[in-house]
Parts: structure tokens; sequence; C-alpha cells
């Protein structure tokens, strides 16, 4: 079957319109994507162009934005799959990657050119990256160099993790297969038949399994019959405990399956890790855990740290979880979920969007880096952090629903008749009841007669004036509560649930700014030396000590603070006797993370001060940033003005 002739990330644009079902906007897609509108433009009028043969066609609306469709879904989605190409360096990297680890002779560099047709510069930049992906992080599988030849180290279980990790990175949960590549050396028949195998073997001893779990088993499973047949067991082991019975029983059950089925046979050590993948991905059955129960659930180390984070977040953030026993079950599970040899993360779509997203919640997920590695023996990667900060997420809304004190105190004045006001109010308390307390519902004329003294915000349906009232804000949305007006009240009550956080200290950005340390266009080009030059001047003032360039080091290692253009944010929570900026200013950008900066910040907190973090972090990553305008931004004097606007 022909290929369509687009570029990966082109493919993933294409596969994303096709799990649209309404218009989508381009600036919503550059946001998944990372990259301008302009570039989505261009990639759209590319895919057209290889599609409009097997007549599909993404559409263009106006105001709308884009739709995709076609007469065949089936074929479209065939075609974006491919096997072997060398368009961007995710593809020369997956390539790379398969060649190491399906190999038993040494790899010529010079061979790897011609294969992918590319230069000596470009494979040594591409062997760099697949060491980043690999090398450098789990599986950690050695990368030998030996002059011009280069090989994975033979060491069978590592290599195995390779290969699912290729596989599962793009899956297609919708169709059960990879989104963007084929099968390779994968037997689609074998597959499909382990998928449909799996799901038996559990459900028959009670076992349920998180989709990125099953998926990974399943690739485990096939890969293991196709390395077993192509003479790669894993090498001899000592027997694994097995204390989950459940999970002992499904994995013997299914190597005898397939045994049968393909008829082969497989050694303890394969069976093994079969067993270890279930007992990992073996969801914990929590409708009978209660806090009073759970030590027969969890065990000593896991609820010991549960209970050191949470109460290592009210010290440090003030921010009270321990009455939500819901967040403190998921969260013990989510702890005894990391442990597990083989634990298995959903990583696709934008982190840096979702980081961007998070940000709060992040923080207070990195505070539980340093009892990780107390009690663990290891930090958490960033992926591990993601999940973590989408737990805090549900801790955080918590809060307010528990609070109802916190509710701002809401008047609703509308022009409308009664009917129409009382819906527009059912409304507006039916998407906002956590955050809005509606004390009254009035005629617009009614506004020069109302006590507005215990208000905190007023939605109006007219464009006119309603109180000059000091320490009230008023936000003006159509009768019928349109879309925009949904979008509008969620930005506003996004913004007051920063302030909220943020209570314990009073620092203004425009005083932080102003006080700053300061470095106006400068010609540094290597990250490690802005960051040591901008620490620096907090050691100097012994305002922190070394622990704290560690911390910042540290961060940046495992979760990059770069999640966009322009600007980056730089911190640590290490205790500082002052609370500081240090500002650097480049006169050329620099790439960090993919993105070009110019402005770096880098921050030191007092303990009392640390709530400020949630407010500059929203500040500093907020998407309403004129970043055409930032990024031009080289002085004191034009970077404390812009950011008057937003404070």
């Amino acid at each position: 079957m022909d290929k369509l002739n687009l570029s990966l990330r082109q493919r993933k644009l294409l596969h994303m319109m096709q799990e649209q079902t309404t218009y989508i906007t381009g600036n919503e897609l550059a946001k998944q994507l990372g990259v301008s509108p302009r570039t989505i433009r261009s990639d759209i009028v590319e895919i057209n162009q290889n599609i409009l043969p097997y007549h599909a066609k993404i559409l263009s609306a106006r105001s709308k934005g884009y739709l995709y469709t076609a007469e065949n879904p089936e074929i479209i989605q065939q075609l974006n799959q491919i096997d072997t190409a060398f368009f961007t360096k995710e593809d020369r990297i997956r390539y790379l990657a398969f060649r190491l680890c399906l190999t038993d002779e040494h790899l010529n560099l010079f061979d790897l050119e011609d294969e992918m047709f590319i230069s000596h510069t470009t494979l040594e930049h591409d062997l760099h990256s697949l060491k980043m992906k690999y090398v450098l992080s789990e599986p950690y599988i050695k990368l030998e160099q030996k002059r011009n030849f280069l090989t994975f180290e033979e060491n069978e279980q590592k290599r195995r993790s390779v290969l699912n990790r290729l596989f599962h990175e793009d899956w297609n949960y919708n169709h059960n297969w990879n989104t963007y590549y084929g099968y390779t050396f994968l037997n689609k028949d074998v597959l499909d038949y382990i998928m449909d195998e799996v799901p038996l073997h559990l459900d028959k001893y009670g076992i349920s399994m998180e989709d990125p779990s099953l998926v990974s088993l399943n690739l485990a499973a096939a890969i293991m019959y196709h390395r077993v047949l192509s003479g790669h067991q894993l090498p001899p082991a000592s027997p694994v405990l097995r204390p989950d019975t459940p999970a002992s029983l499904a994995s013997n059950s299914l190597a005898d399956a397939l045994e049968g089925q393909f008829h082969c046979s497989f050694s303890r050590e394969e069976r093994d890790d079969l067993y270890q993948r279930i007992a990992s991905g073996h969801l914990p059955d929590v409708s009978d855990i209660t806090p009073l129960n759970i030590s027969q659930h969890f065990g000593p180390v896991t609820i010991q740290l549960a209970k050191a984070y949470i109460d290592r977040i009210q010290d440090v953030f003030h921010l009270d979880f321990s009455e939500d026993e819901d967040f403190y079950i998921t969260l013990l599970s989510y702890i005894q979920f990391i442990q597990a040899p083989t634990h298995i993360l959903n990583t696709q779509g934008n982190q840096d969007l979702e980081k961007r997203i998070l940000n709060v919640e992040f923080e207070i997920a990195y505070l539980f880096q340093d009892l990780a590695q107390q009690y663990l023996g290891y930090y958490l990667n960033q992926n591990e952090l993601l999940y973590l900060a989408h737990c805090i997420s549900g801790a955080v809304e918590f809060l307010f629903e528990i609070h109802p004190e916190t509710k701002m105190k809401t008047v609703i004045f509308c022009h409308m008749n009664m009917p129409a006001a009382w819906a527009l109010k059912r409304k507006i308390l039916g998407a906002f009841d956590k955050y809005l307390n509606v004390t009254a519902l009035l005629p617009v004329n009614d506004k020069n007669i109302y006590d507005f003294q215990n208000t905190d915000l007023i939605l109006s349906t007219v464009r006119k004036s309603i109180t000059n009232f000091p320490g009230i804000d008023t936000i003006q949305i159509s009768p019928f509560l349109a879309p925009d007006d949904y979008l509008l009240l969620s930005e506003y009550i996004n913004e007051q649930r920063i302030e909220h956080l943020c209570a314990a200290s009073d620092i203004t950005l425009g005083h932080l700014l102003e006080h700053a340390f300061w470095h106006e266009k400068e010609s540094f080009t290597d990250r490690f030396t802005i960051i040591e030059t901008m620490a620096e001047d907090f050691l100097q003032n012994n305002l922190t000590d070394t622990s704290y360039l560690s911390d910042i080091l540290r961060w940046e290692s495992i979760a990059t603070n770069a999640t966009g253009p322009g600007i980056l944010f730089l911190h640590s929570l290490i205790p500082a006797k002052e609370t500081r900026l240090s500002i650097t200013t480049l006169d050329h950008r620099i790439m960090w993370n993919s993105y070009k900066i110019r402005i770096i910040i880098m921050g030191a907190f007092r303990p009392d001060d640390a709530t400020l973090v949630f407010r500059l972090l929203h500040i500093f990553y907020n998407d309403k940033l004129d970043i055409d305008t930032l990024r031009m931004l080289k002085t004191k004097k034009e970077i404390i003005d812009f950011f008057k606007a937003y404070e």
C-alpha cells in the first residue's frame, strides 16, 4: 500500500484531526503541537495535497477552524503509518533503536549514514538524542562504541524494554495499533491473538489493569514470542517472589495458552517477567479501603511517605489535604504503583503544555522529590511527577468544595425578564457553584440602591458601569451564557484560585523586578553558565547556600522549566534569607528545550513567601502574555514596563 509523504509532526497533526468530531482552531492545534499557527496552516496545505487523491480533506472555515472529512477514514489511518522513513529526527532515532535492539552484530556508522541518507554530523546528533532517550533514562541501556562501530549492550531485558517503548509511546487506543508506524518485526496476527487472549486470563483471576499497563503487557508478550523464536531468551536468574497470587495464576495461564497456540516453550524467567508485568499493573480494589484499614492494603513505607508528603505540603504551602480521604487513598495507590519494578505511564500528548496548565500543581508535586529520595532511594522522573500533579489538581479542587467560605460573593445584574434571568443564574451555578456564591439576582436598574459592601464579583448583561465600590470586579456576560462566557468566567476563577493560594504573600511582582539582580544584554550561549552566574547572585550575598544551585540543576535535568518561548523561570524552594529575583536578558536568544529564550528569571524565596511562586508561575507562563513583544525585550526598564499590565 502507498504511504503518505509526511513528516512525523504532520502525521501527528493528521491523527489529531482524525480524532476530532467538531471544528478545532489553528491556535489550539498549534498549542498542542508546540508550533506556530502559521506552521499549522502550511502543514494542513501539505497534508491535503497528500490525502486529496484518497477522497479526504481537512476543511477550513473562518471563525471555526479545521475539520477532517474522509469517504473511507480507515484507508487514511493505514496510509498514515510507515515502517521505514527518515523525514525527521524522531523517525531516524526510532530506526536506530530498532537496528541496535534487533542485531547481534556491531553496526558500522558509515553503513548507517548510507542507509538513512544523512551526513556524519547528523548521525552524531541523532545518536546523542538516542542516548538521552534510552541510555541516560529508563531503561539505562549502554551504547557501546568502538571507533566506527556501535552496539547496545547484550542485556535482553533492556533491549525488550526499548522495543516495548518504541511501539507503545505512540499507541492508538482507539484502534489498537501504533498511530504512526507499522509493525516492523512484529507479526500482526500474533499481536492480534495476544490482545484477544490476555484479557481472558486477567478476567479469569479477577485482575483489572489500566490501559497503558495492558497495552505494554500485550506488547511484552508479543516481543517475548518473537525474541524467543529468534533465539534471544532471557538469561538464567533467581526465581521471582510471587506474593500476588492472582497475578501468578494469570501469568502461568497466559504462558500456557501462548505455548499451546504457537507451539513453543517459555522458560521460568520468561514466565516471571510476565508475572512482574501483571503484578505491577494489577489495580487494587479501593472500594473497601478506608483510613482505618490502610495497613492491610499498603506497606509501611508507602504509608509513611504519603503522610510525610501531606505534612510537607501543609508546612510549605499551607494547604491542608488531610481531610480528603479519597485523595489520601489515591495518593497511597499511586505511591505503591511507582514502586513496582514495571510501572507503565501513558506519556502521549504535549508534556510542556501539560506542565504549563498544571504549573501550580507541578510545583506542589515537586515537593515529593526529597521525600522520594529519602524513602525510595531515587527521584521521580518528569512523567511520574506529572501524574502526581494531576492527583494534586483533584485535591486542590476538593479544597474549594469543603471550604465554602472561599466562594466569591456574586451579584448578577440582568436586563432580561425574570424567567431568562433565573435561567442565567441556574446556568452559572451549574458550572461554577463550587466557586461562586450568588447572593442576589437583580434587574440592572437596582444598581443604584443595592448595598455592595459584601460583594466580590458582579456579573452584568449590559455594558454600563454598575458600581465604583472598591475591591469589586465586574464581568460582562451575555444573557444566555454563551460558550465564550464560560471561558471568560473559567479564566477569571482560575486567576482568583491562584490569588487565594498565594494569600500568605503580599509581595508584588513590581517590587521584585525593581529590586532584582540584573544582567542585561548578556552574550551567554551555555545554559549551565547562565544558571551558575545567576545562582552566584544569591550565594555571594549569603541569601542561600550551594544546595540551592544543586536543586536548580536537578530540577532542570529531570523536568525543565522551559515549557514555551520567550521567558524561562528557574527557582528553588530551598529556604533563602530574603526573597529576591535574578534576571538575565540575552543579546541573542538561546535554544532551551527546543524553545528560543531571551529572558531568564531565577527566584529564591523565604519560607513565608513560598506561595508567591504560584503567582509568578501564573504570570510568567500565562497564555495571554504578548510573546512577540516579550521576546524583543532586553533592558530592565522595558521588562518592568511590560509586566505592569500583568500584575
